[in-house]
Order: C-alpha cells, then structure tokens, then sequence
C-alpha cells in the first residue's frame, strides 16, 4: 500500500503534540489513524482516541479504524471488544475509543503513551488540559490533535500557534484536499465552489486557513467600533470608579468605569477604562484591583447572584459582595446592588438604546480588548424559546465581561433609558 504524504509527515513527527490542521478531505483522519494503527502493529501500546461526544466514535471514528486495519492487512491480528470499545493486537496494543460524556470520562487512564484527539476542535480548553495531565509517567508521549481551524479566537490557536514558547514541543502540519490524491475532480471542483458561496467556509474548508467568526444576528445591533472604541482613555482622578462584577468561578471578572453625574447632557460620557479577569480567584481578583486603584472613590455593583450567602469563604453568611467590600476597604453605601438581573431582552433593549442615543460611550481599545470582542460578538440564541436570549458558546466566547457590561447599565441607567423612552413616544 502506497501511504500518502501526509501519512510520511506524521510518521516522522517527533514531539509531545501534532497538531494536523487544514481543510476538508484532505486525509487528515485517514492519516493519523493509519499511523496509530502502524505503530500499534509495531510495538505494544496503549492508545485512547477521544472525541467530545461518544456516539459519533461508533458513527465515524471506529468504523475509519476497522477499514484501515482490513486495507493495511492486519485484520488477523487486531481483535474487537465492542462493549468495551476497544481494539486489541495480538502484541497486547489496546486502542481505547472514549467520549468526554462518557460516565467514567478519563478516570482510569493513568499513564497513557498516546491521545489521538478527532474533530479537536470540538473540545474545550478544559478538556485538553486534562488529556494532558493523564498522558504522563512514560518516554516519548504524544497527543495528536486532528481539526479544521474553525475561527480565529479558537483556544487552538491561541495555546498553540500564538506562543512562541509552545514551538518546543510542538508540530505543526497543515494540509488542505490538493494533498490528497485520490479526490476526483468533481471532488476538487465542488471544493473550490465554496468561494462562490461563503468566501469563510472557503477559507476554512479549502484553504485550511483560521476563519473569522461571523456575526449573523448581533445582540448589539448599535454597537459601533468607530463610535465606541478608543485607542487610551486616561482616568479622570476627579471622578470615582464604578467597578461591575460577575462571577463565573471560570473566570471571575470585573469591568472598570467611569461616568459624569449629568446623564443625557451634550458633555456626558460613560467610559470603560479597564477590566481584570481571574480564574476561581476572589481574593486575587481583588488583590489587583485595589493594588491598581487605591485611593479613588470606589463604587460596586455587578450579578445579583453575588448577593447570596453561604458561597463557600470564610464566613457562614458572607456573599460575594460582602467579601469584596472586605477586601476593598468599602462601606454598605458604596455597594450599589441589584435585587435581581434583567431579563436578556430586556437588557439587550435598554444597552441598544444607550448605545444610540446617549451623548459618549467609549471602551479603551488598549485596556479592555475582551469587552471589545464581547461586544463585537454577542449575538441572539435563535435556537432559544426566551425572547432576545444572548448566546453564550463557553468553548468560544464565555461573554462574562459583556454580562458585567449589562450589570452595570442596568444599575445605573435603566431609568434614565426609561425616562428618555417615554419622553420619545410622548
């Protein structure tokens, strides 16, 4: 049998990840199981092979493993345990196939020599981490990583292609359908028509290239990046901080703002100087806000989940905002809290028409980068039953810097949006 090019590249690949990227039907699965099959047939081994969900291992993945090992004429030697989902050699090599939903996850695969990871792309950043940590305790081990680099703002490549320090222990190798040989033409052409259609899945698909994510249906429809958005803004000493809270343990996170007192008028401004964003880390979080902002007038307000007691910290009854209170140094009244969160589309009502209407909102391009994205690409759940429901994607974009842009409209704008509201339909 006549291995493919990229079969070769794999072979020779030598480091802890192989990351085989590119467009579609270029053979980037047919490859890397060739290769798992190869050395498997070599030596003994203990392979796993995960995808994020278990069924589509029986619907694509195991059944790639069964024609490869009956093409390259192993089928004598491998024998298969379906209820296990595993493949065994004769030598005592195991391929274990696995979903990350599975009920035992990855509990009893300690000391794994080597992860073939499908459609990678699927999995979130979480979950590498743990195939990681399982993967350790033997000489040259390797997690393979097959996916389509779907977008730009993708964990992938920000972990693997944007760091310099991950070159180390990192292959890449791309490939798009010109590298497969046994595509027909017809095959090729319907590749190349995707430019006529949708010039990113033409990017992705045919090129193999990082997509842009798009935007079909922004929650914030008036959002204007040229309007908006800042290069710097410098703090105003005069004027108090308005620090807005949400707490995902991961992450934790907090936006920083400031405003004039004369809502509405022609020289009032809303700015957005600053935000801070930690992993299950309260005390951290608030370590760098006061080590960066000791001394203004500091006001808080955020998720009015933070007001419940009994979160897991020191004291029996504490809650979020009174641990940070704590930490900041601030009385009750610098506490400014809401009861309850608005609705999404009552939210996403109330921000638009801000965002349209009042006199100067601008975001620090320089210090508030993740806010910009959030709000760039917040969009509308159209799969959601709830009326203007934003969609929250946590392998993507986790939105909580834009949820404590929400909270901190909501406590200190809502009436006035109300009042100017009614002032138009009178």
């Amino acid at each position: 049998m006549t291995y493919t090019t990229l079969y070769d590249r794999l072979m020779a690949a030598n480091k802890r990840f192989i990351l085989s990227y590119g467009g579609t039907a270029s053979g980037k699965s047919f490859s890397a199981i060739q290769k798992e099959v190869s050395i498997a047939d070599t030596r003994k081994v203990k392979t796993l092979v995960i995808r994020k969900v278990a069924n589509t291992l029986r619907d694509s993945v195991i059944p790639g493993f069964r024609s490869r090992i009956e093409e390259m004429g192993l089928a004598e030697k491998f024998s298969e345990n379906k209820s296990d989902r595993t493949l065994k050699h004769e030598n005592g090599s195991q391929i274990i196939f696995r979903g990350l939903d599975d009920p035992d996850k990855l509990k009893s695969f300690e000391g794994l020599e080597r992860i073939l990871v499908e459609e990678a792309a699927e999995l979130e950043f979480e979950d590498f981490l743990e195939l990681n940590r399982r993967a350790r305790g033997r000489e040259n081990i390797q997690i393979t990583l097959v996916f389509n680099p779907m977008h730009e703002e993708h964990w992938l490549k920000k972990h693997f292609f944007d760091r310099e320090d991950m070159d180390e222990d990192c292959i890449k190798i791309h490939s798009t359908y010109k590298d497969n040989p046994h595509l027909t033409d017809a095959d090729r052409k319907q590749i190349e028509l995707l430019r006529q259609y949708n010039e990113n899945q033409y990017r992705i698909y045919a090129l193999g290239e990082w997509g842009i994510r798009e935007n079909n249906a922004p929650w914030l429809f008036a959002f204007d990046k040229q309007r908006h958005v800042k290069k710097e803004i410098d703090i105003m000493p005069s004027f108090p901080i308005y620090l807005s809270f949400d707490f995902n343990r991961n992450p934790l996170t907090c936006l920083v703002a400031q405003m004039s007192p004369n809502k509405g008028q022609a020289n009032s401004f809303i700015h957005f100087i600053d935000e801070f964003s930690v992993k299950d880390q309260l005390p951290e979080l608030c370590r760098q806000i006061y080590a960066k902002y000791k001394g203004h007038t500091i006001y808080i307000t955020g998720d009015a989940s933070g007001n419940h007691g009994d979160v897991g910290f020191e004291g029996k009854n504490d809650s979020y905002y009174t641990m940070i209170r704590s930490m900041l140094n601030l009385n009750n009244r610098q506490a400014i809290l809401n009861s309850r969160n608005l609705t999404h589309n009552d939210s996403r009502a109330l921000i638009n028409t801000l965002l349209f209407q009042y006199p100067n909102i601008s975001i620090s391009e320089t210090n508030c980068p993740l806010l910009i994205r959030d709000c760039t690409m917040a969009m509308v759940d159209e799969d959601s039953e709830v009326p203007g429901a934003l969609k929250k994607d946590r392998n993507i974009y986790k939105m909580d810097l834009f949820d404590c842009f929400r909270y901190f409209f909501q406590t200190f704008f809502k009436d006035y949006a109300t009042r100017i509201t009614l002032g138009k339909a009178a």
